[in-house]
């Protein structure tokens, strides 16, 4: 038996934050990647989980992202050092739309999330980068406003927008959704089970606090949207999202948006699609890259050449798939490349880590020959 807020696994990655129960249930199966719970009626003996006081313990720095990962948060964009932290308060995909409510409705809740992100990367100040034409305030804290047409949401042309420069030295950022998630845990004291999400579809769209592990087709039928034959599911934004094939699949930590793209609404990708070299990716990517070169390499394992091509750079905005006449994955190739080159570089690197077995005397080399 389970109970909100009960811890249930210890992530071993450092800034992958703990795994909280969000229901009162009991643990049906157990997989690689996945724990899952069938929802019972709250037990009267369940414990109540203590809050912890994260802001009067006085942490700062790598002691405190350790204890807001205890608490459930994902630390990877969250506490690295930096003098100015950028605060993106943009919607990150097209149809996202939870960022302005959130700027007007959770103004104490972002303004601890702020100050704990701000104690976690010891920034002398912050910024918050916010939609030109807002009309929030937030006291002693600046406002930079950027123009909110997509990709102008992605962090490094967040960056860009507020500093006039490319990768500049001291400069962080971290998105609006992270710092509402720490506030939630530093103002309660208690795990972050909870995320928000866009549920949207072509007719319908609206903001919600779900808890983490709600199924999809819980949350579609809680927001009365009626799911059609060939319609595809989105976790995530329209332009940057996984498509899913099951509606028993869940919300996850981090998870922005669910939608529902309606069948004939977009040509379908089918079958084979070559490159017809018209260009229009390369146009249109705000990185300046190749996208047709990059996805070609991948799409024929030659991922060492997408070295070359700079992939690294690429911010993953989806455009270049976006606008792609042959209607090819282009930002999934991308990602399988940089997933390949990524599991290349760790055996690489695990390789050099091996030690290095010390020669045998010739008498001792002719014993293992001959057993």
């Amino acid at each position: 038996p389970v109970y909100p807020g009960m811890l249930l696994g210890e992530h071993p990655a450092p800034d992958k934050g703990d795994l909280f129960a969000s229901i009162h249930g009991e643990i049906s199966e157990i997989t690689e990647r996945s724990v899952f719970l069938a929802a019972t009626d709250p037990s009267k003996d369940a414990p109540e989980v203590e809050p912890v006081d994260l802001l009067g313990q006085g942490l700062e720095g790598d002691e405190l992202a350790l204890a807001v990962k205890k608490m459930g948060v994902n630390t990877r964009s969250l506490g690295r050092r930096c003098k100015t932290l950028i605060i993106n308060a943009l919607n990150p995909d097209p149809g996202v739309t939870w960022a302005e409510p959130m700027l007007v409705s959770h103004v104490e809740n972002l303004r601890t999330g702020m100050e704990l992100h701000r104690r976690m990367a010891r920034a002398d100040n912050v910024i918050l980068a916010v939609p030109k034409g807002s009309k929030v305030a937030y006291e002693g804290i600046p406002l930079a406003y950027v123009e909110p047409e997509y990709p102008n949401s992605v962090d490094q042309l967040v960056i860009k927008a507020v500093t006039g420069e490319e990768n500049p030295e001291g400069v962080g950022i971290v998105g609006l959704h992270n710092v509402w998630s720490l506030g939630r845990v530093a103002r309660t004291g208690l795990p972050l089970i909870e995320t928000v999400v866009t549920i949207g579809s072509f007719e319908h769209s609206g903001n919600y606090i779900v808890k983490e592990g709600s199924t999809i087709g819980e949350l579609l039928e809680f927001a009365n949207i009626e799911l059609k034959n060939g319609d595809t599911l989105v976790r995530g934004g329209p332009l940057r999202g996984e498509s899913l094939d099951k509606l028993d699949r869940s919300v996850t930590k981090g998870s922005t948006g669910v939608f529902v793209v309606e069948a004939g609404t977009i040509p379908p990708m089918e079958g084979h699609s070559p490159c017809i070299n018209c260009g229009a990716c390369t146009l249109i990517c705000p990185a300046r890259l190749s996208p047709g070169f990059l996805s070609r390499y991948a799409e024929f394992a030659l991922h060492e050449r997408n070295r070359a091509e700079h992939i690294e750079c690429c911010l993953e905005c989806g455009l270049c798939g976006y606008v792609c006449i042959a209607r090819r994955p282009v930002l999934q190739y991308i990602r399988l490349s940089k997933h390949k080159l990524a599991q290349a570089d760790a055996a690489a690197k695990l390789q050099e880590l091996r030690p290095v077995t010390p020669p045998f005397s010739d008498g001792a080399a002719a014993k293992q020959g001959g057993e």
